[in-house]
């Protein structure tokens, strides 16, 4: 007996670890457990009950028969804890070799080092199972007394992705992997490869915010996934489990995202009993909540945990989606990031084409050369050919609702200088006329029209920087695609110090503006969809939405075939790209320039000078009211102009002492 014990005490550490029996526990519950936050809104002990959505994702990607877990929740919904909360659990209860999957090195490399290896460090229970040597513990890999084994990969790396077996990959963010790496074959394909080996204990979790309708990752949910679960909030009034749909989420009204924003004024309207919740009760909904399938599969092995919206998170506020909203309603990239970062859902690009008698259907009765009554500004774009240019005059309101005004060929360079400094465009049903307030020039390449030695874009510097401006004021800018995405459509102005072809300095320098050309087609074509103002079935009147485009009357076949030359149309590869149907397309670029004219990106914008022609009429109409009632008033006696003269006297030296405000 004595010997048994003597043998017993004289077992070493790692000994002890080999004999020591595992601990029976859900992943949920070691995570409560033993689980420490060290980044985030909610640092410290892990605690199941701010985010109870997380519970049945983390247990269930521990059940034997299931090998891949699917997460498409919104930014700041605890997915990435889910991954991690699982992944510290491998490490303690059940070891074995891990790949941990980012979209790039980079990424791969700060997120292990900010935030996967302070997390296994800050955690007693895995922190005790780190090897002592420095070398076992990197960017690229950790190394566990037990047998663990985790490497850092990253998506646009075959040979990273093809380097050994392991039982567990935790995919972050395969939202953002590229559809193929290299020449091999997709990342998921090649990761899935690498648990051959462990057949029947290997486990993948995919945790992301969705990106594109159609793209690798929403592919393989929709491919793998044999039951999709949602959450199920519970009303805390009537007790009704329901899916909270942004529909019933209202704001009383408002339009003003930063007036719904800075009030907390939005609310989610129970479907049952239809009492609202502010967000803490929606926080206690969602406690109460839980998962259901919505076409259960018994024991399935792959299962999508969502889409799972921000509006459930408490870390997001109600009416922060709301807001969001708002301010995707006019503009198609924020409705975007709306729909992908708050709904967590795909966006799906408008692949059609449009008829030409879609396009007619925008046309109005104003004849040609004729501004509508509500034009705040009129901007013109030029397409640059050989020998001539082609051109579109557009005019612009407050909400950047537009109106084509003109259209057209011009022949020479003089001709050009004539319309923009020359021409007046007479305002509907006043006697106001407006020449045009800016216009924008393509500088495309090529040869020049009648100098060899000289190129078409040197014709066009040259031209801008002797006749592009009116009174000091610059008119015409120079633009120019750009060959790939930006994250604004007009991008800011670049200086162009000298000739692209001779190297000779440009006198005074030139101001070039690069533009998103295919976001701005995308927001041509979003603006045709806009809704007039209309009454519905009840008779009530619903308003008419910003940014409405608008034809002359006299708008013929010739302009729209050009303006329809370009149709969105997603490639073999899944990408979503524009595809010219016919040669001449220069209208539509016409389009394109006047558009970036218009555009908020570009500064001084056109809402400024709204605001600033509203405040002068506002002037105007004061100064006017002022003189009626001068008119009209009986004269002074001298005791009343005295009583007069001093309280303006005093009013002003209180001004100065306000600052003059």
């Amino acid at each position: 007996m004595t010997s048994v014990a003597y043998a017993i005490d004289h077992f070493t550490d790692p000994e002890r670890r080999v004999f020591r029996p595992r601990e029976r526990i859900s992943v949920s519950q070691w995570a409560e457990k033993y689980r420490m936050v060290v980044r985030g809104p909610a640092q410290g002990k892990w605690r199941n009950e701010v985010t109870p959505y997380c519970i049945e994702p983390m247990d269930t990607i521990a059940l034997p028969w299931v090998r891949k877990v699917f997460l498409c929740w919104a930014p700041q919904t605890g997915k990435t804890s889910v991954g991690l909360n699982f992944m510290l659990y491998a490490i303690d209860v059940d070891p074995g070799p891990a790949m941990y999957v980012m979209p790039d090195e980079k990424v791969s490399k700060r997120i292990a080092k900010r935030q996967l290896i302070p997390t296994i460090r800050s955690t007693p229970k895995t922190a005790a199972l780190l090897s002592s040597r420095i070398d076992d513990v990197t960017t690229m890999h950790v190394n566990f007394v037990n047998g663990m084994d985790l490497m850092m990969v990253w998506a646009t790396s075959a040979a990273a992705m093809a380097s050994e077996s392991v039982r567990y990959i935790l995919w972050d963010e395969p939202g953002k992997y590229p559809d193929f790496v290299g020449d091999e074959a997709d990342p998921f394909s090649l990761g899935d490869v690498r648990t051959n080996s462990y057949q029947y204990t290997s486990k993948q979790i995919f945790y992301s915010t969705p990106k594109l309708d159609g793209d690798a990752f929403d592919r393989l949910i929709r491919s793998e996934a044999e039951e999709t679960r949602r959450y199920h909030a519970k009303c805390p009034i009537c007790g009704h489990l329901q899916i909270m749909g942004f529909e019933r989420i209202h704001w009383h009204g408002k339009r003003d995202h930063r007036e719904v924003l800075r009030g907390k004024l939005a609310r989610y309207s129970c479907a049952h009993c239809g009492m609202d919740w502010d967000d803490h009760a929606r926080n206690v909904a969602v406690r109460g909540g839980r998962w259901k399938a919505e076409t259960p599969v018994e024991r399935p092995t792959a299962i999508a945990f969502g889409p799972l919206e921000s509006w459930y998170s408490p870390f997001v506020s109600l009416s922060k989606a709301a807001a969001d909203f708002l301010k995707g309603k006019d503009d198609p990239k924020k409705l975007q990031a709306f729909v992908t970062q708050h709904q967590a859902r795909p966006w799906k690009e408008v692949v059609e084409s449009k008829a030409e008698g879609d396009l007619f259907k925008r046309k109005t009765d104003l004849p040609p050369g004729i501004c509508p009554s509500w034009t705040v500004a009129l901007t013109a774009g030029i397409d640059v050919q050989k020998r001539g240019f082609w051109f579109v005059v557009r005019a612009w309101g407050e909400d950047l609702t537009s109106h084509l005004v003109q259209y057209g060929y011009l022949s020479t360079f003089d001709d050009v200088r004539a319309l923009v400094f020359d021409t007046y465009f007479h305002k509907d049903g006043t006697g106001e006329r407006l020449q045009i307030w800016r216009a924008a020039m393509d500088t495309g390449g090529g040869k020049g029209a009648d100098d060899e030695a000289i190129s078409r874009t040197e014709e066009i510097y040259e031209f801008i920087r002797a006749h592009g401006r009116r009174d000091a004021r610059q008119v015409i800018f120079a633009v120019k695609g750009s060959s790939r995405p930006q994250l604004i459509r007009v991008n800011y102005p670049q200086a162009i110090d000298r000739m692209p072809r001779s190297n000779k300095p440009i006198p005074g320098g030139i101001e070039l503006r690069m533009l998103d050309t295919g976001e701005l087609k995308k927001l041509l074509h979003w603006r045709l969809t806009r809704r007039d103002q209309k009454v519905d079935e009840n008779g009530n009147v619903i308003a008419a939405e910003s940014q409405r485009f608008f034809l002359h009357a006299e708008t013929g076949v010739d302009y729209t075939k050009q303006f329809l030359a370009e149709e969105l149309r997603r490639t073999r590869k899944g990408r979503i790209e524009w595809v010219k149907t016919r040669s001449d397309n220069h209208l539509l670029d016409c389009e394109i320039y006047a558009a970036a004219c218009a555009d908020n990106g570009w500064h001084p914008n056109l809402s400024g000078l709204a605001r600033y022609v509203k405040a002068k009429e506002g002037d105007l109409q004061r100064q006017s009211a002022k003189s009626v009632a001068n008119e009209n008033e009986k004269p002074k006696t001298p005791a009343q102009q005295l009583v007069e003269k001093r309280v303006v006297t005093r009013r002003r030296v209180a001004g100065t002492w306000m600052g003059g405000i």
